[in-house]
């Protein structure tokens, strides 16, 4: 059955503005020696400004999520637009590292209002089971793909007119976008409004910074100093609390209750490794065809174009399979995708790589991503109630965040500390690259190989999260405590 055009329309614009969101991120990263050189920046701010957009997303997008379905889908998700296309602007004129890791977070906030909503109003559009599984696995392949050919906009634009006009496609894309908003519909969720949970998300927030601040200023800092210490302990502090806090609760912004569902356990780990891998990717290669074999921006760029088609052919494939028989041998064998992928480039990876090998190695992380993006997108979406759809669309949408900040913060941390054992300079991860070529892919086969590793892991586990059970029991969650009898529905 055809999708309605209507409903095309409307699926378009959506997707659209995470094309903005996830694109921006990774056209950046493309833009990062410039970045340094012309800013000045140490490697720990290079990092900051890199991963503060996920941050910030990852932080507000549970509570963006309850905050949609409280005052109106459409509504929030104009908003998000107004936020980011203010960030986009701050960036694009920032003078220093502070002022652009500001910014970025504004981008990030604009972001966390946009994704929820947008992903709830698919669901609601496309009540059929077959049109909803090609929708997301529309909105899936536009996660993939934008940030796939994230480095090849990056590269036309940098070389063209400089890193700072990376931040105008987003100010006129999103102009576009708002026009577009008048074909959504409101998508008010019917009954009593959620209360917002405050001190869950602060929790949250704190958990997601203590570490990232941990993981980027240890290598710097010092692993044992004051500040990376309190900062680890707070994160630490904040993740412990949050389940105990969220069972007193009415209605907290993650309730735990929903993580009892195996498949959207193995939605979370799939989209936290799949970005995990791609973020942590486009951070560090790009350094090192840059600076190492010493390509140009656009040259950069246009190497990572097998990384977009395989996105691009097998999230649609993928789709297809999710639709027809779930979502688990899709995501399976992306995670295998991805330790083939890492495993390759780990062995391959030198000051003078044979290119071919290098792009076989982009193509299998780019089926990695097609693959693994619209089980975990259904499974989120699908695992929780109707009236729970803003907050299953802002769980998968934080897990990518998440996974995209760990990639930058965590293959960061690995990369300067080896190259820190060898004995070399690591405030200016740039010029480290261009002058020890031979110590940096050293680093960069140390974290490839980390990277292997956790997929390898991720792949078993959503082999066995994803299987499907002969009967499914409807999640109780804290809110719903005084049902006394669990409902039974048959499952696929």
């Amino acid at each position: 059955m055809a999708l309605p055009r209507r409903s095309r329309a409307a699926l378009l614009v959506c997707c659209g503005t995470l094309f903005l969101g996830v694109l921006d991120g990774a056209a950046l990263n493309l833009a990062l020696p410039s970045l340094q050189r012309d800013l000045r920046l140490a490697t720990a701010e290079l990092q900051w400004v890199a991963a503060s957009n996920a941050l910030v997303r990852a932080s507000l997008t549970l509570l963006c999520g309850a905050i949609a379905d409280r005052y109106g889908r459409r509504r929030i998700f104009r908003l998000g637009l107004g936020v980011f296309v203010v960030g986009s602007l701050a960036c694009s004129v920032a003078p220093d590292a502070v002022w652009l890791v500001g910014s970025r977070g504004l981008q990030g906030a604009g972001g966390a209002l946009m994704a929820p909503p947008a992903l709830a109003l698919i669901t609601s559009l496309f009540p059929d089971a077959g049109q909803r599984g090609r929708a997301l696995g529309t909105w899936s392949a536009t996660a993939g793909v934008s940030a796939a050919c994230g480095p090849l906009v990056g590269g036309v634009l940098v070389q063209a007119a400089g890193w700072r006009s990376v931040f105008w496609v987003g100010v006129g894309g999103a102009a576009l976008l708002y026009l577009g908003t008048w074909l959504l519909p409101e998508g008010r969720v019917d009954g009593p409004p959620r209360r917002l949970d405050a001190v869950g998300n602060a929790l949250a927030a704190l958990a997601l910074v203590g570490f990232t601040f941990t993981l980027i200023d240890g290598p710097s800092r010092g692993w044992t100093s004051g500040a990376v210490l309190v900062a680890g302990a707070v994160g630490l502090a904040a993740a412990l609390g949050y389940a105990p806090a969220a069972r007193r609760r009415a209605d907290p912004v993650l309730d735990p209750a929903h993580l009892a569902v195996p498949a959207l356990r193995g939605a979370v780990l799939s989209a936290v490794v799949a970005y995990l891998a791609l973020g942590g990717f486009t951070f560090v290669n790009t350094f090192h065809l840059q600076q190492v074999l010493g390509f140009s921006p656009l040259a950069t760029g246009l190497l990572t174009l097998p990384t977009t088609v395989g996105t691009l052919i097998l999230a649609n494939v993928s789709g297809r399979v999710v639709g027809r028989h779930g979502g688990r041998l899709p995501a399976t064998v992306g995670h295998l995708c991805f330790v083939a992928s890492m495993t390759l480039l780990a062995l391959v990876v030198a000051t003078d790589a044979w290119l071919p090998l290098l792009l076989v190695g982009y193509l299998l992380l780019g089926a990695g991503m097609g693959l693994v993006n619209p089980p975990a997108t259904n499974a989120a979406v699908t695992s929780l109630p109707g009236d729970r759809a803003g907050v299953a669309s802002a769980i998968t949408s934080a897990a990518r965040q998440v996974g995209t900040n760990l990639g930058v913060a965590g293959l960061g941390a690995v990369l300067v500390s080896v190259l820190a054992a060898s004995g070399q300079p690591t405030d200016d991860l740039a010029r480290v690259a261009a002058d020890s070529g031979q110590e940096y892919v050293t680093a960069l086969r140390v974290a490839y190989g980390l990277v292997a590793v956790i997929a390898a892991l991720a792949a078993g586990a959503t082999w066995r999260l994803f299987r499907p059970p002969p009967a499914r029991t409807e999640v109780v969650t804290n809110a719903r405590l005084s049902a006394t009898t669990p409902v039974t529905t048959p499952t696929r």
